[in-house]
């Protein structure tokens, strides 16, 4: 049962469990122990609330993601989710229940690892740009709430759920409006084009200016593909990107420059 579990006590006969601790969660729990003469079906009833209400809580945050078009999206983090809840609700059931109390966590603390190796994998590193690290962040967080609803903790998954989803639709808004100061140059070239973007960027390296993301498309221009590269930086000044436009031009045969800042667009 989940509040059975013996933990341990200091020298000084100090117990800093949290049983000694009077929570919310551990009134839930104690109620559902008692049911039915606490003969194991209230625990069974508050396993399955458990997973349900991980499920709930991760789908939302997983919906988020696929609304956005990424690849771990709604049944990607409901997986991870549930995942963490049952190998946190096996770490209590299956080895809290003998007296060994350090053993309860070890199996728990083994799914922070893993969930790594399934965040590095949403990471995309492409063209100077990075992109996932949102994603694979809120897989992360998946994970743990996943393990606060496996351990009881409802309280505690309810409220980083609640934390998560703020940040994710309200904070994004703020994240959309930092941006907006932020400058953008339009490269285009011939579709046959000999200059790679690796040189382009060399030559952006000596301005010391950072590169936020980056694009690549075609355009049609008199009934000609071009090539168009966009490139939005994080702060830079607006004389300085005239510099790099005109020091792009001078030694790359460029068909056009546009710039863009703070929502006006120059053609150099």
């Amino acid at each position: 049962m989940l509040n059975t579990i013996n933990f341990l006590t200091n020298s000084n006969g100090v117990d800093y469990s949290s049983t000694s601790v009077t929570t919310i969660d551990r009134e839930i729990i104690h109620f559902f122990n008692s049911l039915w003469n606490s003969n194991g079906w209230g625990n069974f009833l508050l396993s399955i609330i458990s997973i349900i209400l991980c499920i709930i809580l991760v789908g939302i945050i997983g919906y988020q993601r696929e609304a956005q078009g990424h690849n771990a999206g709604f049944r990607t983090h409901i997986l991870l989710g549930i995942g963490s809840c049952i190998i946190m609700m096996l770490s209590i059931y299956a080895v809290g229940a003998s007296n060994t109390s350090f053993e309860t966590m070890r199996l728990s603390a083994s799914v922070a690892p893993g969930i790594g190796f399934i965040g590095a994998g949403v990471i995309i590193k492409n063209k100077g740009t990075i992109r996932g690290l949102t994603t694979a962040a809120t897989l992360w967080v998946s994970m743990a709430i996943g393990m606060a609803c496996g351990s009881g903790n409802f309280v505690i998954a309810l409220i980083g759920s609640i934390a998560t989803y703020l940040c994710l639709f309200l904070f994004y808004k703020v994240e959309i409006k930092a941006n907006k100061n932020s400058s953008k140059m339009y490269l285009y070239l011939k579709n046959d084009s000999k200059i790679t973007y690796e040189e382009i960027t060399k030559l952006i390296e000596t301005y010391s200016y950072t590169i936020r993301r980056s694009s690549l498309s075609y355009e049609k221009l008199n009934d000609e593909n071009i090539l168009c590269i966009a490139i939005e930086f994080a702060s830079c000044s607006n004389e300085g990107l005239k510099l790099l436009a005109r020091d792009l031009t001078i030694k790359y045969e460029l068909l056009n420059i546009k710039i863009e800042t703070k929502g006006h667009l120059a053609q150099e």
